[in-house]
């Protein structure tokens, strides 16, 4: 199926290219008369949220104007080719191919295995999404009447720059394979069919089962379900759909890309995460002894499953003291036993920082709370009043004391992106409001908050030159925003 149009999905950015490189390029490949199908997922920005997702947290979140493009069309056999326009894994992998029947007989894990090889990594993206939807019963690759398709990948999102590249593929992937299979998407949750969420959710199964990137679902949602110039809202517990938040007129947000390479399967971000699911299993197990010693028995988890759901006030008064700065794996697991995360494990050789860790998650939740309250405020204020301007100044605020956490408490930050946030922070006269690094940190890409004015652009222009002249690095500056790849579907070309 495709849906609705209110765009033309065809002069979307990258599909213009890639529509032009599979004709010259791929055309031993694609039969020139054969119609193509034709998708699109942007990347996002991380306004504020970010690694908060795992935990539960709301998280805001903007769509990009780079995205991903996928041309998928039918072939007469049962093979799957895979092609990329893209430079990955430091080389140019330009394709691949896999049987229908191979990927039905081959377990998730033995697929991540084979993935995992030098060169292959990249094809995970979008073979994987044909081996989720066989395991979720979606598809049925076994059947010896389903053919198979050849997929060819151009992308404009940058690589390890900390805006989704990866989501950007495997949504693009997903909906395009849905369409051209005839699995029913529906706007709202129902037997048989594909909903948003459902989309998201099976996004990020291929990210974290088959590409092996211990995610958390923000990241899909958003390049699924995104609006262009509206901020997301999800509360990851674990994907629960607020209305979009309006930013206030004349107001922006933007992503500087520090060209520092960032990645969500990096030591670093996975160790925090698992620190952070520590500290909620440490916290449980103080809880159970209040209850016992109050003579009540604790069966289930009063967060409910989520860190997000601890109250700041109940955390510094209660439990924050009896979290240990560090603790290696070993001791750990001897105490408390594994913890309920299903994408990371505790190394017993490997130190993890909990205080850190959990502090970060409890006060980003609030963080973000008040974000959001300040700018919804903001929007009901008259715009050039001092009243708004406060407001902007205070959600700013949040997203500086949000940068510090990732580089204090959560140690993912990022020496080129502190020097991104200090630039933003001279240029406050101009109308920027505030800055943070994104995403899973450690590199990648810095959120501004600003006016849409020509001296904020100005004053953009003055950070990227100062930030190369002082590096050596060349930033880059995400100023457009698109919509997800829910609002414009797919659709059917000729050649």
């Amino acid at each position: 199926m495709a849906s609705a149009q209110p765009l033309n999905l065809r002069d979307l950015d990258p599909l213009p290219t890639l529509l032009q490189r599979v004709r010259n390029e791929l055309s031993a490949a694609f039969v020139p008369q054969r119609p193509i199908r034709i998708s699109r997922a942007p990347g996002r920005l991380d306004v504020m949220g970010g690694i908060a997702d795992y935990t539960g947290a709301l998280v805001c979140e903007a769509t990009l104007d780079r995205a991903a493009g996928v041309a998928l069309q039918a072939r007469d056999d049962r093979e799957v080719q895979v092609f990329s326009f893209n430079l990955f894994d430091e080389h140019q992998p330009f394709t691949l191919r896999i049987s229908l029947d191979a990927l039905a007989r081959s377990s998730i894990e033995q697929l991540r295995r084979e993935f995992a090889e030098p060169g292959r990594r990249w094809a995970a993206y979008l073979v994987g999404c044909l081996a989720i939807l066989h395991e979720q019963k979606l598809l049925d690759l076994a059947n010896p009447s389903l053919r198979g398709v050849n997929l060819a990948l151009y992308s404009t999102v940058p690589l390890g720059a900390g805006v989704s590249s990866s989501a950007a593929i495997e949504v693009a992937t997903m909906i395009n394979l849905l369409d051209h299979y005839g699995v029913q998407r529906s706007e709202q949750p129902a037997p048989g069919a594909v909903d948003p969420m459902r989309l998201a959710a099976l996004c990020q199964q291929v990210e974290n089962r088959v590409v092996g990137a211990p995610c958390g679902i923000m990241d899909q949602v958003t390049s699924c379900y995104g609006h262009a110039g509206q901020l997301l809202r999800l509360v990851c517990q674990p994907h629960e759909l607020q209305p979009p938040l309006e930013l206030p007129a004349g107001i922006r947000v933007l992503g500087i890309n520090s060209n520092v390479r960032h990645s969500v399967g990096g030591g670093m971000y996975g160790r925090t995460r698992c620190a952070a699911f520590m500290g909620h299993k440490m916290i449980l197990e103080k809880m159970r002894q209040m209850g016992t010693e109050a003579g009540r028995e604790m069966i289930s988890d009063p967060m409910r499953g989520y860190l997000a759901n601890l109250e700041l006030e109940d955390y510094k008064k209660y439990f924050r003291q009896f979290l240990p700065e560090e603790i290696r794996g070993l001791d750990f697991l001897e105490q408390y036993g594994p913890t309920e995360d299903t994408v990371t494990v505790v190394d017993p050789d490997q130190t993890y920082y909990v205080l850190g860790a959990t502090d970060h998650h409890v006060f980003e939740s609030r963080r973000i709370r008040n974000f959001v309250e300040f700018l919804e405020q903001a929007v009901r204020t008259t715009p050039h009043t001092a009243e708004r301007s406060v407001l902007l100044d205070k959600a700013g605020h949040l997203m500086y004391a949000s940068h510090v956490a990732y580089r204090e408490d959560a140690r993912l930050g990022a020496e080129e992106c502190d020097l991104l946030v200090d630039l933003v922070r001279k240029h406050e006269k101009a109308g920027l409001y505030g800055a943070k690094i994104t995403g899973g940190g450690s590199g990648g890409t810095v959120a501004v908050l600003a006016n849409q004015t020509e001296k904020a652009d100005a004053a953009i222009a003055e950070i990227l030159a100062e930030y190369e002249k002082k590096t050596g690095r060349h930033p880059e500056a995400f100023m457009g925003t698109s919509p997800g790849a829910w609002h414009v579907g797919t659709v059917v070309v000729g050649d």
